[in-house]
């Protein structure tokens, strides 16, 4: 029997037997090996199934393992051992399926066995990138306030390894964040509270620690940063001129809580939001080229300006530069 499949058996037996079972009634029971065991244990742990040790629960037996919490994992189906015994049972015949595997099936909200899975209601290419079961992982995590260890891939390209706890899922187009406390920021003496890009988590384990409920507001956290930067600074308040061709654009999406957009009469808008100043602003601004003029702050324009220009030297010839975008104060 291969992991995979004997991982919802392993599973089941530990729920059915909410004391533990040790290693040896595992491996009997499910026809595998000592060490598969321990490999199981690992799999359901890495999808959020914590299964508790001799090593986490003193009061076990060296060799045993038990759920730390039953309820939950029959919580995840809704179903009961006898509904899922004749659900098994009825689909493995091929026959008429019983009226309990009916009512389980129900529960899963499915009319019937189907062979392929279906066409998913709402698809985003970037889910794709995310290793499997990172986004249930992470729900679990954060509704049960659980330390995770984190294997991250910065900006530069390099992976590393922490522990962090998970507070929050922030959407900005077109990523999701995970924000919440990087303990090794916090050893360091420095602001814990750290973004990470969903598709860039690497590996994402839950541990048995878990943090208490922190004095977090994720809706302030949210409008204190454009996109995905954290801004420079106290909020200012931004105004940028975007043209009539533009207008239906910026008027039909909303970009940030404190948004508001002034109609003139000339079919152009104004666009407004108090954020602090960051590289993600001055990009928005930028890809609207010739459409879109700063009103304020000076500041904001002074770099929108240098960045534009930029664009235009790397782009003048073949050659191009690769430094970066040159201001006053140097290359950005």
């Amino acid at each position: 029997m291969s992991r995979g499949s004997a991982l919802p058996d392993f599973i089941r037996l530990l729920s059915e037997n909410p004391g533990g079972l040790s290693w040896h009634e595992l491996a009997d029971k499910l026809g595998v090996t000592r060490q598969t065991v321990y490999r199981l244990r690992e799999k359901a742990q890495s999808q959020g199934i914590w299964v508790l040790t001799h090593k986490e629960d003193p009061s076990l037996p060296p060799g045993w393992f038990r759920l730390e919490n039953p309820k939950e994992v029959e919580d995840l189906f809704g179903l009961t051992r006898q509904e899922v015994e004749a659900l098994k049972a009825a689909v493995s015949r091929v026959e008429h399926l019983t009226p309990l595997a009916k009512k389980a099936l129900e529960k899963l909200g499915r009319g019937r066995p189907k062979v392929q899975a279906e066409e998913p209601v709402v698809y985003t290419p970037l889910a794709d990138e995310y290793p499997e079961g990172l986004f249930e992982r992470v729900v679990r995590a954060i509704r049960g306030r659980r330390t995770c260890e984190v294997t991250y891939k910065n900006a530069k390209g390099e992976a590393k390894t922490y522990r962090f706890d998970p507070y929050a899922l922030i959407a900005r187009d077109p990523h999701l964040y995970l924000v919440g406390a990087n303990h090794n920021s916090r050893k360091a003496g420095h602001d814990p509270i750290k973004d990470l890009r969903l598709d860039q988590v690497l590996e994402l384990r839950l541990t048995p620690e878990r943090f208490k409920k922190p004095d977090f507001d994720v809706k302030a956290y949210a409008q204190n940063r454009f996109r995905a930067f954290a801004g420079e600074g106290k909020p200012v308040r931004v105004r940028v001129r975007f043209s009539p061709e533009k207008a239906g654009y910026i008027r039909r999406t909303r970009r940030h809580p404190t948004q508001v957009v002034e109609d003139l009469p000339d079919g152009s808008v104004i666009w407004q939001v108090e954020v602090p100043l960051s590289e993600d602003l001055v990009h928005f601004i930028v890809g609207y080229g010739p459409h879109a003029r700063v009103l304020e702050p000076e500041e904001l324009r002074k770099r929108v300006v240098a960045w534009a220009q930029g664009t235009v030297e790397a782009n003048a010839s073949p050659e191009g530069v690769t430094r970066g975008v040159q201001n006053e104060e140097g290359w950005v």
